[in-house]
Parts: structure tokens; sequence; C-alpha cells
């Protein structure tokens, strides 16, 4: 991640048409953390664990985005100049085009379209005592070009990760090599299919005992809220974590990566006797062979990580 932690956004929900290529703008590009992820169907971002962004397929056709008319509008506050600085300096690098740039006296903002078409703000307040006003005190608002250069040079430093460094306990850190990141992938891929046959089962049981669950969007809330979907999180925790440390800029270690996929493993033991996941687990294992499939899928990915 490198997003200024104190950023200010409202819950925003958009649907999109592509998931991926939506969560790879938001993360990959605006740096947005991606906190909770439901399936191939839905995600949300945020900072620090909080949900700011809500990402949802539903009512998406695939060869329709360009039909669809994208009437999402928001605006996302950063804390100072530099910040803002650092934002526009990671749409450069990922090619993305500012619409437009002003400065508009009280603050400065950048214009940008999502893939989707959604139009988006990228601003920082200038502190009010800097703000212009006229002679007898009103205040003046203006609209000039930004200086995008001058923006760039204020940008904050990215943090990046070069070459080996000694941890804590005197230990060498090796930065994840280029091979433990796909094997990361794989396994962050097995895990989502995984998540999916469980989510399909948990939903078979709960419709069976409370009715039917109706709409994506409302199977997306029961998911977030209700206890009987909680058990799913531990799943979901460990994608976000593994999308956190294939970033290509995260400073995540060949220890960190082999520590996470152990993790994973310990995580997918069923147990008739446990209690909590272990339990639910088991009997989803049990009742349901897509559960079992792709049970055996992670397995086979994480016998070959140790390989």
């Amino acid at each position: 991640m490198d997003i200024d932690p104190r950023i200010n956004i409202g819950h925003v929900h958009l649907e999109v048409a592509d998931l991926e290529r939506a969560i790879g703008f938001y993360s990959g590009v605006l740096g947005f953390e991606v906190t909770q992820r439901l399936g191939t169907s839905a995600a949300f971002l945020g900072v620090d664990g909080n949900h700011y962004i809500g990402l949802n397929t539903q009512d998406s056709r695939a060869g329709s985005a360009a039909a669809r008319a994208a009437t999402g509008q928001f605006a996302i506050r950063y804390p100072d100049r530099a910040s803002l600085g650092n934002a526009l300096r990671r749409l450069r690098e990922a090619n993305i085009s500012v619409d437009a740039a002003t400065d508009h006296g009280i603050s400065e903002a950048l214009y940008i379209k999502d893939p989707d078409g959604n139009s988006i703000e990228l601003y920082w307040d200038r502190p009010r005592e800097e703000w212009p006003r006229s002679a007898d005190g009103s205040l003046l608002t203006t609209s000039e070009r930004l200086d995008l250069a001058g923006l760039l040079r204020d940008a904050a430093a990215p943090r990046t990760v070069s070459g080996s460094a000694t941890g804590a306990d005197g230990s060498l850190s090796i930065p994840l090599s280029d091979t433990h990141r796909q094997q990361l992938r794989d396994l962050r891929t097995k895990l989502l299919n995984l998540h999916k046959a469980l989510l399909d089962d948990t939903r078979s049981a709960y419709e069976l005992d409370r009715g039917a669950v109706g709409s994506n969007a409302n199977l997306l809330q029961l998911v977030i809220n209700d206890p009987w979907f909680a058990w799913l999180h531990s799943v979901s925790e460990l994608v976000v974590r593994i999308d956190e440390t294939i970033e290509t800029k995260s400073p995540a270690t060949d220890k960190e990566g082999v520590e996470l996929a152990e993790q994973v493993e310990k995580l997918l033991t069923a147990s008739e006797t446990g209690e909590g996941f272990q339990r639910r687990y088991y009997e989803a294992l049990q009742r349901q062979p897509a559960v079992v499939l792709a049970h055996a899928d992670v397995r086979r990915t994480l016998k070959s990580m140790k390989e």
C-alpha cells in the first residue's frame, strides 16, 4: 500500500463491469487496500481496515459496459499537498490520464475517471489562513490551471524496498522473490475458488433455515453483517493479506510469504470435534463435493510451495 491513511472519503458503492479491473485501479493505482472480498462478485477497499469503496458486479453484463451510462461521481480528500502529489505520481506511473487539474484557491484538485467511467475528484484543502480573499474579506474562488510539475516535486516519497535488510531478530530479510510472489498468486486464486464454494454452501444452508436470500446486494449485506456468514471472514481476511503481500511495491519478504502459506494451511484444518471455523469447515466438506475439490486444489498448491 502507498496511500496516506489520513485521507477522507465517505462510503461509496459502485457497480462495475469487471471486478478485477476495478480492483486493479482502486488498489493498484490509487493505493487502497482490499479489505474484504466476496468471491468474484464484490469487494470492499479502504485504508487501515476501514471500508470506503464497495465494488459490485450486480447488473453488470458482459459486453455491455460501453453502453451503460456511468453516473458515479465522488471525491477523495487528501490531507496535504504531498499526499495529493503522491497520488498524481501513481497515476503517471499507471498511465492514467488526468482529465483536468485545477487550482481553486481554497483547494487543488485532479479530475480523473475510473475504468467504468465514474468521475473522481482527488483534492486537498489549503489551510484556511491561506484561502484567497478580496479587499472586503469575502472568500475568492479561482479556477486556475494547476502546476502539475510543481505538485509532483512536492509528492511524498514512495515507500519502496531495495535489496535485503536485517530484521529485528538479526536474521536476513530477503524481499519476496518473483517465484514466491507467483506461488502466492496461485494460492490466492485457489482460495477464492474455495471461498466461493463455501459461500454457496453457506447460502444454501441459510435459505433452508430462513428463506431465500434474494439479490446479490442482499447476500452482500448478510455476508458482512449476519453471524451466519461470519465464519467465512477468516478466508476473506487471508485473501486480503495475500493481496497486500503480492503487491508490486509491498515490502514483504520471502519469510513472510512462507508464514502466510503456513497460516492458510493451519486454517484449513477441519475438525469434527472442534469449534468455530474448523467445525463449520468439516461440516461443509461432508456436504459439498465442490468444497472437497476446492480444498484439494488449495492443498496441492500449498504442497507445491514446499517443494
